[in-house]
């Protein structure tokens, strides 16, 4: 089994003990930790007279395992850590690891290396996918099994994959947990301090890690609530809020069936500076919506549409009145000290006003700014405690709000966040061939129904086209996070690319043909009729390479499959491609009958590839 696999007992010092710690209680490594299993849950403790140590490892259906370790404080005083991380144990010592570089634009790039010494992952700072994702996969050189491991994290983290000489051998170990540069975590008596959960199982599939498993195991711990479609200011105007234009755009949303509006940046602050006054949560009343939010606000509700607006709760601008008159609720003079329940408590008080204010449904919260290290030596383990408090307060004082959690695009996209948050802004880089990059990886540790995806388009007249003997329309889309780089691709490419999960807009819908926004409209109507499905399923990816993606969604049982097929500059002219499918039944495929164990064998046949377009093909159960 693969709990027994990983997790050594064998009292090495440095490479078994399950978990381990040191700080001023003394050093717990390769320690003796007694065991008990029952038939779907393991769990290992070692106890001494100052902390007791206990991992609990739980197993799913489609074999993954949730492991959550913790340190107990049993005895009567106040202890230090400065070290505590889970371990695991695989077999051989030749691997390849794959880690996931992560920065504004470059989210979730992953790459494979060989392991000859050690590979880490670690959070940079504040923010939770600063630098790297929480993610690590291992691929056996011998047996071509590969580990996966997620993180959830709660605090500073680090993954690290390494190779140890003991006894004129190699044994390799990996090690999830605290990020222990600068850590002097205090644990008072009594208290427990738990470890990023991790989730972890054997993959056979290289190409996408088996990502479904996690899916279905995440899917069934925080299932979705709902997934309405969309619209933002930021890439139709950025700061340029002009209410008047604002209006036509509400207006057209409703038209195609929007159901949530939202204001990003800039409406709030004094004159021509807002962003002097970020942490200052009061509109602007001079410059941007200038007094006339609540207008808005009105109409976007009777439209039959919620209203949002966006927030950047974490943060302060050092000239703000926030920081001048509370200098004590911020971390270096501009990051809000979520461990400090006063700071708390003025940040939740000051947002709450907004919500009342102009009854918002939706609030997007931002996080553009970080630290390296935690200045009071706790890893942020109590800034995070109080992160997710925060927004539990709000969901519990304003039940139905829907959270969006941004932080300079994905730098706190992880799965933690996710089970307390509603979806993620994928990137500021919304555009279809980077962004069908980004989501592709993305996938591989986080389900669909937590990944937004934005139409950025802009209508163009009289654009000359090879073939037509007048000019010709064209819509292009923004291929960045400022529209300084523009690219064209086919319908279906933009219409798939943004479909399997929770979408909108965030362009200038109104200079949209009339043609085209029917067409807008009724894939708006078909997804809806359709969300329910995207909002349980598991993705698999189905080949990936330069100039082609496929993905394959489905739902636990294979009633259902959808499969995309990306292309971009392609020159092969067809392919054939092999989804997972229920062998034992028999599916309808474009309308013909056809066995599952056909479809296993054969796959789906797709030809006349062209560039830069989708291809889309649904599998569906015959149930009779």
């Amino acid at each position: 089994m693969i709990t027994e696999k990983l997790i050594d007992n064998n009292t090495i010092p440095g490479i078994s003990g399950a978990i381990f710690a040191h700080g001023d209680f003394g050093i717990i490594d390769g320690v003796e930790f007694t065991k008990s299993q029952t038939d779907t849950e393991t769990v290992f403790e070692y106890q001494n007279t100052e902390v007791l140590l206990t991992s609990v490892l739980t197993r799913t259906k489609n074999g993954a395992v949730i492991r959550k370790d913790c340190l107990k404080n049993i005895s009567d005083r106040i202890i230090e850590i400065n070290g505590l991380c889970s371990r695991f144990r695989p077999d051989g010592n030749s691997y390849d690891v794959y880690t996931q570089y992560n920065s504004w634009q470059h989210e979730s790039e992953g790459k494979w290396q060989k392991l000859i010494t050690s590979v880490t992952a670690e959070s940079l700072g504040i923010r939770t996918c600063e630098g790297a994702t929480p993610m690590m996969a291992l691929h056996n050189l011998y047996t071509e099994k590969n580990y996966v491991f997620h993180l959830l994290p709660n605090a500073q983290w680090k993954m690290t994959a390494k190779k140890f000489p003991r006894n004129q051998k190699e044994i390799v170990v990996v090690e999830t947990g605290f990020n222990n540069e600068n850590l002097r975590l205090k644990a008072y008596p009594g208290e427990t301090i738990e470890l990023p959960t991790v989730i972890f199982y054997e993959a056979d599939c290289k190409t996408d890690l088996d990502a479904w498993k996690l899916h279905e195991v995440y899917n069934n711990l925080y299932p979705r609530a709902k997934m309405p479609v969309l619209y933002n200011s930021w890439l139709y105007c950025f700061d340029d809020l002009n209410i008047d234009e604002l209006l036509k755009q509400a207006d057209c949303a409703a038209e195609l069936g929007v159901e949530a509006f939202m204001i990003d940046a800039g409406w709030f602050g004094e004159g021509e500076v807002w962003w002097k006054c970020v942490g200052d949560w009061k509109e602007n009343t001079v410059s941007g919506p200038a007094g006339r939010l609540i207008e808005i606000s009105n109409r976007v509700r009777e439209r039959g549409m919620i209203f949002g607006l966006w927030f950047e709760p974490e943060r302060a601008a050092p000239t703000s009145k926030a920081v001048k008159e509370h200098p004590d609720y911020y971390i270096e003079g501009k990051l809000l000290d979520f461990s400090n329940p006063k700071a708390l408590e003025f940040i939740f008080s000051a947002v709450s006003e907004q919500i009342e204010k102009y009854n918002i449904g939706w609030l997007k919260f931002d996080f553009n700014d970080t630290i390296p290290l935690d200045p009071s030596g706790q890893g942020f383990y109590r800034y995070l405690q109080g992160q997710k408090k925060f927004v539990e307060k709000i969901k519990e004082r304003f039940p139905g709000v829907y959270i969006t959690n941004c932080a300079s695009g994905g730098y706190r996209m992880e799965l933690c966040q996710g089970s307390f948050t509603d979806s993620f802004w994928l990137s500021d880089n919304q555009g279809p061939l980077e962004g069908i990059r980004i989501l592709k990886d993305t996938l591989k540790r986080m389900p669909t129904c937590l990944i937004e995806r934005w139409n950025v388009q802009k209508h163009s007249e009289g654009f000359p086209r090879h073939g037509y003997k007048e000019k010709v329309g064209v819509m292009f889309s923004c291929n960045n996070a400022t529209w300084d780089y523009i690219t064209t691709v086919n319908d279906s490419f933009t219409e798939q690319f943004i479909n399997c999960g929770p979408f909108g807009f965030s362009c200038d819908i109104v200079s949209f043909p009339d043609e085209y926004k029917n067409t807008w409209k009724k894939h708006i109507a078909r997804f809806k009729e359709e969300r329910e499905f995207y909002m349980k399923a598991s993705a698999r990816i189905l080949a990936d390479s330069e100039g082609l993606i496929a993905i394959e969604y489905a739902d636990t049982f294979f009633d259902r499959c959808v499969i995309q097929l990306f292309t971009k500059t392609v020159y092969a002219g067809d392919i054939i491609l092999y989804p997972a499918v229920d062998t034992c039944a028999d599916y309808t495929v474009n309308g013909k009958p056809v066995s599952g164990k056909d479809i296993a064998l054969s796959g789906i046949y797709f030809d006349n590839l062209t560039d830069n377009s989708c291809r889309t093909v649904e599998i569906v159960k015959d149930k009779r």
